[in-house]
């Protein structure tokens, strides 16, 4: 279908997960600013992926190495984050509290792709080397979103001798760029013999796309919520978090539940993909080939529950995330790692697995200029880039913190 939707181009988009510059309330006024991005598989090398990021030819041997290395089933996702916060923290009249509230906005392209095996065989491959069989596309499930947002915050801080705990939310207003959202529970793919017709079945599946005539960056609006809890001591931090509780509704979006079978005959198929250049262009779109409906439509957008904690003991700073997406082909994610005390700097390296990979190693390093600013830079896999022929993702984020 139109180079399977053009399901390689999101390779361009994806990313691995979470960068640790926190927002944690104190007697500071802070500003915080973060980015991420890069791409993460739990199957794929690296090595593939270069091939998408800086265009260049695939060969047969390097196709032929990584279908082997697919399993059954297989995770590949990430997405493109960019957000800034404006956090102020104002005192009570009761000296044990302090009122928070603060402005943030931001940017985020996410996508989630789960596939079986057959489907990166035919897409590197074609439907003609798997002339007279059956590929099997059961549990093919792709999804991409693309939004920005607007929030206020508002919370307290309670103050308990050297521990203070807050709590605080975060009301956003979002704007929908885009979505993508194809399920596939039962399909399979059947190519005659001599190539004289294949046959696509579907059962049990659904397709939606925002609106793919509009030119207008809005083509939805919607809101969320973020809930927030930190505990922090003089020498440990610890933070609870459930994100992007909310959804977009989404105006005339194009969708269709597909239980059926298309069959195309009387045309020499070399290659499906072939059949998708020729074809398509007598279909005309994919409103002629589904019955599809254009409709306005609420859906919730992937939701963020994080928990992260950090210990101060002295010369070594230890912390720990761990991380889960709801609403999105996503495992749950987590990540270990050690930090050095040093007085200008403190170099580190991390360890993590799950979210769209597997094990994967990664440095890092909180820069402090002077005491109000910290930049921290890192990646959360730097074995993509030594060896990319076995590593299945690679990373990096950038932060500032300024405090005043």
């Amino acid at each position: 279908m139109k180079k399977i939707l053009s399901i390689v181009s999101i390779f361009l988009f994806f990313s691995a997960s979470a960068q640790n510059n926190f927002l944690f309330p104190d007697s500071s006024d802070q500003i915080i600013i973060n980015s991420i991005g890069g791409v993460a598989s739990t199957s794929i090398p690296q090595k593939f992926m270069n091939k998408f990021i800086f265009p260049d030819y695939i060969d047969n041997d390097l196709k032929n190495s990584v279908s082997n290395k697919i399993k059954a089933n297989n995770y590949f996702g990430g997405g493109f984050l960019l957000n800034a916060n404006l956090l102020l923290a104002k005192e009570n009249k009761n000296a044990d509290k302090k009122n928070l509230i603060g402005f943030g906005f931001g940017t985020n392209r996410e996508a989630s792709l789960k596939f079986p095996k057959d489907l990166f065989d035919l897409t590197f491959y074609g439907n003609k080397p798997f002339a007279n069989e059956t590929l099997n596309l059961n549990k093919t499930s792709f999804e991409s979103l693309s939004y920005s947002y607007l929030e206020l915050s508002v919370g307290q801080s309670f103050i308990n001798g050297n521990v203070t705990s807050s709590f605080w939310s975060d009301i956003g207003l979002l704007v929908g760029h885009n979505f993508s959202d194809i399920n596939f529970a039962q399909a399979s793919l059947f190519t005659e013999e001599n190539g004289d017709y294949l046959e696509f079945n579907l059962s049990e599946s659904s397709i939606a796309v925002s609106d793919t005539l509009s030119t207008s960056l809005a083509k939805g609006f919607g809101a969320k919520i973020d809930l927030f809890y930190s505990r922090q001591t003089e020498n440990s931090k610890l933070l609870i978090s459930a994100e992007n509780m909310g959804g977009i509704f989404w105006q005339n979006s194009s969708s269709a539940q597909l239980d059926t079978t298309f069959n195309f005959e009387g045309i020499e198929i070399g290659d499906i993909f072939q059949l998708a250049d020729s074809v398509w262009s007598e279909l005309g779109s994919i409103d002629s080939l589904l019955n599809s409906e254009k409709k306005n439509e609420f859906r919730t957008v992937p939701v963020d529950i994080t928990v992260y904690y950090r210990k101060n003991l002295e010369l070594i700073l230890f912390d720990v995330l761990v991380n889960h997406k709801l609403f999105a082909n996503y495992t749950p994610y987590i990540r270990t790692g050690l930090n050095f005390n040093l007085p200008l700097f403190n170099p580190g390296a991390t360890i993590a697995y799950g979210g769209y990979s597997g094990l994967r190693a990664g440095l890092n390093t909180d820069i402090k200029i002077i005491d109000a600013l910290k930049i921290q830079i890192g990646t959360n896999n730097i074995l993509g880039a030594i060896i990319p022929d076995s590593a299945t993702s690679l990373d990096a984020y950038a932060g500032v913190r300024l405090k005043f």
